[in-house]
């Protein structure tokens, strides 16, 4: 029997057993209170309409909130304390949250000095540290004739971790890490909203809960970031059909690794520099304008974006030398029937590694930073799509799949990262109102290319893995 075929056959039996004990746990569970909030949509029991409301990873949470009034502000707080189970047959960049396998021929060092190719590594994770906690601020009495303020700040404790060599367990004990914070001004249809929010041209996410400090399929189709930022959301209806548009300026945040433009370690403070876009002297533009519309007892939501932006990589002569960043976008929510829902993003664009883009990829070049050469932004394409089968108001499944395809002939050596793609099954069990238990299946494809000199050639190593993951979620 092959090394493959063994490695296959021995993740499907520690995975069929912990499978097994999933629905083990399901055959004994309490059945939980009907709830009545359609997949991918967060909602609460007590809002009023036009109040900030936080949403939760993986199903829609139904319950009364948690809140208080105290004196003009209403404040709620709410959170996810989960714990992630992870299962792989080969090693993954990412580990908690895998962002593709490592490629099969490359080899993983031991204590004792031997090697073990990646494909043959079955990594066990278990892990706390995607737990989510927030608070809301809304006024206490909600008017619609005036500017109502409100504002939300979220963590979760996916930060770094501390580094001391008498305390082994330095890898679970993590820092916290801002996700959001930001407040907003209301008045009829308009908002205005100020601080750290998620970027506007990619409102949506594939519903999981193996992936929550970043979303699942971040670097492999699914664009995201959080940055800080000014925004203006116009909502208004025509009969049943609502439509939004939306205009922001947010921080310019590359980060790109290729040219080295990554914060320090451990360091509250940057000495000299920012960012090479912050170098560029402007922000990011984005904008998008969405269409809603009731459908199969749901809405349907269709949606299309545009960004802009550019970063300073140097100067010829007198003239600043600047690589662009630019993305359409499609985003989409359409109940086909009243229990099939399909969700997705597609976009196309260049330089996007702050969101994740080009398998993490923005410009290529030649050389080592800061003496790099021939520098050019990537290409790019990808998207996902995602369909929801409500089985019963507590059993929802879920299938998926998504890609990121960078431009071949844009690639140079140190940025060959040539496609990344994985599919996906799921599924949710609501065990009591608050709880979720949850069992995902991913199939990762993650391919490489190599050069001839500076041109792109055959074939370059590639990567395939399987992950199972179990969590269990309480949230208030």
């Amino acid at each position: 029997m092959s090394n493959s075929a063994t490695r296959w056959r021995i993740f499907t039996v520690r995975g069929t057993r912990a499978v097994l004990f999933l629905f083990i746990l399901l055959a004994s569970a309490a059945a939980p209170k009907p709830v009545a909030a359609q997949a991918g949509q967060s909602q609460t029991g007590s809002a009023q309409p036009g109040e900030l409301k936080p949403t939760y990873p993986g199903e829609p949470f139904n319950n009364p909130p948690v809140e208080t009034t105290i004196g003009p502000a209403k404040l709620r707080l709410y959170g996810t304390a989960l714990l992630n189970m992870s299962f792989s047959d080969t090693a993954q960049v990412g580990q908690d949250v895998p962002l593709w396998p490592l490629p099969s021929t490359a080899n993983v060092t031991l204590p004792d000095g031997t090697t073990k190719p990646a494909g043959q590594v079955h990594d066990t994770i278990f892990t706390a540290r995607q737990s989510i906690l927030g608070v809301v601020l809304n006024p206490a009495n909600f008017s619609t004739s005036g500017w109502m303020p409100s504002a939300q700040v979220e963590i979760d404790f996916f930060g770094t971790r501390p580094i001391d060599t008498n305390l082994p367990q330095n890898r679970v004990l993590n820092q916290p890490r801002l996700r959001l914070a930001f407040f907003q001004l209301q008045k009829g249809d308009f908002k205005l909203v100020a601080g750290q929010d998620k970027i506007i041209i990619s409102p949506l996410d594939p519903v999981s809960l193996s992936h929550v400090a970043v979303p699942l399929g971040y670097s492999a189709g699914d664009l995201f970031g959080w940055l800080p930022q000014v925004r203006v959301d116009y909502n208004h209806k025509f009969g049943d059909t609502g439509t939004l548009f939306q205009f922001g300026v947010l921080r310019p945040a590359f980060g790109d690794p290729r040219l080295g433009d990554e914060p320090a370690a451990s360091v509250a403070l940057d000495t000299t520099s920012s960012g090479f876009g912050e170098r560029a002297s402007q922000p990011f533009y984005q904008a998008r304008f969405a269409v809603s519309h009731p459908m199969s007892g749901s809405t349907a939501t269709i949606g299309a974006g545009a960004h802009y932006g550019s970063e300073l990589v140097g100067f010829v002569g007198s003239t600043n030398h600047k690589v662009d960043s630019w993305a359409f976008t499609l985003d989409f929510r359409v109940p086909i029937v009243p229990k099939l829902i399909l969700r997705g993003e597609g976009f196309v664009g260049s330089n996007l590694v702050p969101f994740g883009g080009g398998a993490i990829q923005g410009v290529a070049a030649v050389g080592t930073a800061p003496n790099l050469t021939l520098i050019r932004p990537i290409g790019d394409g990808g998207g996902w799509a995602e369909l929801t089968f409500l089985a019963t108001r507590r059993n929802v499944f879920y299938i998926g799949a998504s890609t990121d395809d960078p431009k071949n002939r844009e690639l140079l050596p140190g940025t060959t990262r040539q496609k990344n793609s994985f599919v996906w099954a799921s599924y949710f069990r609501k065990i009591t109102d608050s709880v979720t238990l949850a069992a995902e299946w991913s199939n990762w494809q993650f391919h490489t290319i190599g050069f001839v000199g500076n041109t792109p050639a055959a074939r370059g190593a590639f990567g395939r893995g399987n992950v199972i993951n179990i969590a269990f979620a309480y949230q208030f």
